[in-house]
């Protein structure tokens, strides 16, 4: 799917006031379409991936049971 955002439209503008410059900025899902975000709400996607990660680490926590619900923490 092509980008039609334009470096002067936050992608995120309407849920909170912009602020700073507007520019393509990495994908942090993964995907690698860049979206354009101004400066505040990069800022507010990056503490969001922080907490994500934090929450979610790509390693088990060491009081993790695989045994409590029968899952397992990743797919190997």
């Amino acid at each position: 799917m092509p980008d039609t955002t334009t470096h002067t439209d936050c992608i995120e503008r309407g849920t909170t006031p912009c602020h700073g410059t507007v520019e393509p900025r990495m994908s942090l899902s993964g995907s690698g379409t860049p979206f354009s975000r101004c400066d505040r709400h990069w800022d507010a996607r990056l503490d969001r991936e922080e907490e994500i990660r934090r929450r979610y680490p790509q390693h088990q926590p060491a009081d993790f049971d695989p045994t409590y619900a029968g899952e397992r923490w990743d797919e190997d």
